[in-house]
């Protein structure tokens, strides 16, 4: 399959519970596939459940610490907000700003001194990072030379190529797990996190044809993250996170080969190669 690490995938089905949920209701929840399968969850259930045989913390327990420690979402409206946040877009535009001008200065040839574009573009990040509020460590600008380093040091020509320049899964991604997780810690009804997680499926829609599309999107946005925190984490990852996507495309069991993104739309099929 074009653009993914052959057949090393994880091959452990997915596990489902046996819920009957409406195909939109897959839909919203395979979304946020890649972490329900980080968690070993049920990819029909909102809670993220069964419990982990042998672990000395419950899922209740494990969500509140990580809503907490990642997230500092400690209530409902704190998810709420988060949630809010996610649906605005809290990386994607960042991306969709940085990337053009960080591939223009890591690719320009016109120019003798190709530092200088680049420092053109600091300029300007910098400048608009003091309109929007942030200064120092948060300035777009050292978003900016991160994803300029990874595109210099070739981490991002390990992503499925050509890349996906819409970063928007990213975000819709984490809605689905903060809408999961909230629900699993009881700050949210299974019903009001089922309204969240639906409307991201609204907006994922918007943007990709498939789930092959939004796939590509996800990475793409993780890869960016990781590369503004820590450019050997978003080297590392780029393996891992591309063979987690791979096996939601190629596994019989994956909710992506259950429910196409769109209705009505054929379901994947490994033959397929476009």
């Amino acid at each position: 399959m074009a653009g993914f690490p052959g057949a090393d995938i994880d091959p452990e089905p997915d596990v489902w519970s046996g819920a009957a949920l409406d195909d939109d209701r897959i839909r919203a929840l395979a979304v946020g596939a890649y972490y329900g399968r980080s968690w070993g969850a049920y990819c029909d259930s909102v809670a993220f459940l069964p419990e982990e045989p042998g672990s000395s913390a419950t899922r209740r327990e494990t969500a509140i610490e990580g809503l907490h420690e990642s997230w500092g979402v400690d209530h409902a409206e704190d998810a709420r907000d988060t949630i809010r946040r996610l649906l605005a877009g809290m990386h994607a535009p960042l991306f969709e700003l940085v990337h053009p001008l960080a591939v223009a200065a890591a690719t320009d040839t016109g120019r003798v001194d190709r530092s200088g574009l680049a420092d053109e573009h600091r300029e300007f990040l910098h400048t608009l990072s003091g309109f929007r509020g942030y200064r120092g460590p948060a300035g777009i600008d050292r978003d900016y030379d991160a994803w300029l380093q990874a595109i210099k040091l070739g981490i991002t020509d390990n992503l499925p190529a050509p890349l996906q320049n819409d970063a928007t899964a990213w975000d819709l991604a984490r809605l689905v797990f903060i809408a999961r997780a909230s629900c699993t810690a009881g700050y949210l009804t299974e019903d009001e996190a089922f309204e969240h997680m639906l409307t991201g499926l609204d907006r994922a829609r918007q943007h990709y044809r498939n789930w092959r599309q939004f796939g590509d999107g996800f990475l793409t946005g993780a890869i960016f993250w990781a590369a503004t925190q820590d450019l050997s984490a978003a080297k590392s990852q780029v393996a891992e996170r591309r063979r987690m996507i791979a096996g939601l495309h190629l596994r019989p069991s994956s909710p992506w080969r259950r429910v196409a993104l769109h209705a009505g739309a054929p379901v994947f099929s490994p033959a397929w190669s476009a």
